[in-house]
């Protein structure tokens, strides 16, 4: 038998979900509010970054206004960082990193409607984050090619205050989450960089409309977005990417010419959520590195990559 305080503390968590369970209906509801809202309001507030054990606090501002979206992060732990986006577009990051993958209320939502396809969807119950009431949504994955969510939305407006990532064995692999939250009441002088902008190369994008290199097999649901080759480094060396996204996870796709022969062809990596899956390919004389990077098992990486095939006479090795 459960001793008292056992029990006691198994009522109280069970109170956090107090609530009974919506119809996957609901859960619907709230994903497509959730995508709605996303680019009508603007906020400001603090929040907490983890994975794999490792914690960092940021600051956001995020001006909606004329139809256009500014957005401004900064880490407030560890060395300054701080980056600008508009619209979704990297344009200013100072301190000591040039580039982040950092999205608040900003998950790629496209699809909405076809999420249930690919997770089953439940509304938890209620709580409350950074003193606000927030509904708890459940995405569960349908197959063993993505991670199972968490969504905790803001009553009001429907925007995200808090995310969890958890794998196939139930652990935390990453976790965003406000402790302050305001709405409104951004100027425009509080999205504007407060450091130096950090230069970087420039590079020459185009849209590449028919790529050599065509997975054989990608996971159900994940559909390619944003294709591009860019030019990069003082050698122009090209480097092409692939985007594919079932509307709530992601991966790309990367492929660049091997320029050293001895250099290591194979790389297996994995921080939290992200994992990085690496294949030596040949085509005519020239050896390439394809490696997916993303927020997927790594399993599915390696099987993506392994698939990998080069039209007319590609192999690989």
């Amino acid at each position: 038998m459960l001793s008292a305080r056992r029990l006691a503390r198994s009522i109280c968590w069970l109170g956090l979900f107090a609530a009974p369970v919506s119809l996957a209906s609901d859960a619907q509801e709230w994903l497509e509010r959730m995508s709605k809202s996303a680019t009508e309001h603007s906020f400001r507030g603090a929040f907490i970054y983890e994975r794999t054990g490792s914690f960092s606090t940021h600051y956001v501002w995020r001006d909606q206004a004329d139809g256009v979206m500014t957005e401004r992060f900064l880490q407030t732990d560890g060395p300054v960082q701080e980056w600008v986006r508009r619209d979704g577009e990297l344009i200013c990051a100072g301190g000591t990193q040039t580039a982040s993958s950092m999205q608040v209320n900003g998950l790629p939502l496209d699809q909405a409607h076809d999420i249930e396809r690919w997770y089953a969807l439940e509304v938890l119950g209620s709580t409350r984050v950074a003193a606000r009431p927030a509904t708890v949504l459940a995405l569960r994955p349908r197959d063993a090619h993505r991670y199972a969510f968490e969504y905790y939305l803001d009553e009001e407006t429907g925007l995200l205050l808090k995310s969890l990532l958890i794998n196939e064995r139930q652990a935390l692999l990453e976790r965003f989450q406000f402790a302050t939250f305001e709405l409104g009441g951004i100027d425009a002088a509080q999205v504007a960089p407060q450091t130096e902008c950090v230069d970087t190369p420039s590079v020459s994008v185009e849209l590449l409309r028919n790529s050599p290199w065509q997975p054989a097999w990608v996971p159900p649901g994940f559909a390619v977005g944003e294709q591009t080759t860019r030019l990069v480094g003082e050698g122009g060396t090209r480097l092409l990417s692939h985007v594919y996204s079932d509307g709530i996870s992601g991966f790309t796709l990367f492929v660049e010419p091997l320029l050293d022969p001895d250099a290591a062809d194979t790389l297996r990596a994995q921080m939290g959520p992200t994992v990085a899956v690496s294949r030596r390919l040949q085509l005519d004389d020239q050896a390439y590195l394809a490696t997916v990077v993303g927020e997927i098992p790594p399993a599915t990486a390696e099987r993506i990559v392994a698939s990998l095939l080069v039209e007319q006479g590609g192999t690989t090795q």
